[in-house]
């Protein structure tokens, strides 16, 4: 175009000026288009490569972001993460991040770039009313030269700090609102530009997860310490408590015949202060976070015995133990732990409810399935209205945990039996 435009020039230039000085002021021209030209491209390529660098910054930042938000797992934390990484993302002065309750009122306003007095001095949380509940409503992102020039801007409350130009997209995870950004006045310009819109929703994708599944975690907090609760009063009541019921039989004992048989009696109380002196030191070992053995990591061949021992000491009752080597070397070790908590809590029903003269406990093979089974020939009680008493939930609970099968059969004056069934150490690992 500029060779043609001097060729032009020339034809024009010829009959009016002398030929020297005709091709000065072509070549005048010429290089002053030359320049111009190189000055529009020179221009052009500034442009094109400041956008790369601001490009190339902002997916380091979201970058960035995205690893910085990856690492949290606290909610508090992650939502303060996602305010700051916006606000540098997007190269702005200001951002918040709120959270509206069920009523769309503003339950949450995290803030960045402002200082703890300067947040002191604006006051009260925002209402959600004006461009806040804008977004909160329509969940689309919002891009703003002035905010003074939406219909729906309300103004800033007292000492609140000037903002001119806004940007805002809500924090979606599966179509579900948790919270929405605003970011205010574009550092080095009037206003928020196209990709910087690109970029903050983006990061409002990240945050969404991040935010999703720190929740989860502390969800998962709560669940495994309600778990932990429920283990340890499942223990506590298997142990310390059937310790300190058979150390108040004991007592009864001792004071039915203290006035007869006072040596006796004082052989009772003395095997009582023992056993409470045991009990004792369980529940120290719970206060110290340490797990009480109270003969579950003992062969059942020894365990189960004490077990019976224990019962007769406790509650005068005859019991009738059977106990097959090989049906307890078959079991591993979490298998024998319930096996020997159930005799305990089955034991301790017939202690406290059966008022039975005799029981019977046996550990057995039958076919590839080892079963333990506790009997008694007491009062028996109605099945139907029982079973979340007499310890039944804990031993379900139990035998569910390993892979096991319990049944009770009982009935008003006919006694009990509790059969525990679970598969052998062979079976389980076939």
């Amino acid at each position: 175009m500029l060779i043609a435009l001097l060729v032009a020039l020339d034809f024009v230039l010829e009959p009016i000026l002398q030929p020297a000085y005709a091709h000065l002021v072509l070549m005048v021209v010429g290089i002053a288009g030359v320049l111009a030209f190189s000055t529009a491209i020179f221009g052009r390529l500034t442009e094109l490569y400041r956008r790369d660098a601001e490009q190339a910054a902002r997916l380091r930042a979201l970058n960035v972001a995205g690893m910085a938000l990856a690492a949290e797992l606290e909610t508090a934390s992650v939502l303060q993460r996602v305010v700051d990484q916006a606000r540098a993302v997007a190269d702005a002065k200001y951002a918040a991040l709120g959270v509206f309750d069920e009523n769309g009122d503003v339950e949450q306003f995290i803030t960045s770039g402002i200082t703890a007095e300067e947040r002191a001095r604006i006051g009260p949380l925002p209402k959600g009313r004006g461009l806040l509940g804008v977004l909160q409503h329509e969940q689309a992102t919002l891009r703003l030269r002035r905010i003074s020039d939406h219909p729906k801007s309300v103004g800033f409350p007292k000492d609140h700090p000037p903002m001119t130009s806004f940007l805002g997209t809500p924090i979606l995870f599966r179509g579900i609102s948790l919270g929405n950004l605003y970011l205010t006045e574009k550092q080095g310009d009037t206003e928020f530009s196209g990709d910087d819109e690109e970029a903050i929703r983006t990061l409002a994708a990240q945050a969404a997860i991040a935010i999703e599944n720190a929740r989860l975690y502390e969800q998962l907090g709560r669940v495994s310490v309600d778990e932990e609760r429920h283990r340890i009063g499942m223990e506590l009541h298997d142990g310390v408590i059937q310790s300190l019921y058979g150390v108040s039989l004991q007592l009864e004992d001792a004071a039915e015949r203290v006035a007869s048989e006072p040596a006796a009696s004082a052989k009772v109380l003395g095997r009582a202060v023992d056993r409470l002196n045991a009990s004792i030191a369980d529940l120290r070992n719970y206060v110290l976070g340490l797990r009480p053995v109270r003969g579950s990591e003992r062969p059942l061949t020894e365990s189960l015995p004490n077990l019976a021992a224990q019962a007769r000491t406790n509650a005068l009752l005859d019991i009738d133990v059977s106990v097959s080597p090989d049906a307890a070397a078959a079991l591993d070790s979490n298998r024998r732990e319930a096996a020997f908590y159930i005799a305990a809590d089955a034991l301790g029903n017939v202690q406290r409810h059966a008022r039975a003269r005799h029981a019977w406990l046996r550990l057995f093979a039958e076919d590839s399935t080892v079963v333990l089974e506790v009997r008694d020939d007491g009062v028996g009680f109605d099945y139907e209205r029982a079973v979340d008493g007499h310890g039944l939930r804990n031993m379900r609970e139990r035998a569910f945990s390993v892979g096991g099968r319990l049944h009770v059969a009982t009935a008003p004056g006919q006694g009990s039996r509790v059969r525990f069934e679970l598969p052998m150490r062979e079976q389980a690992n076939a």
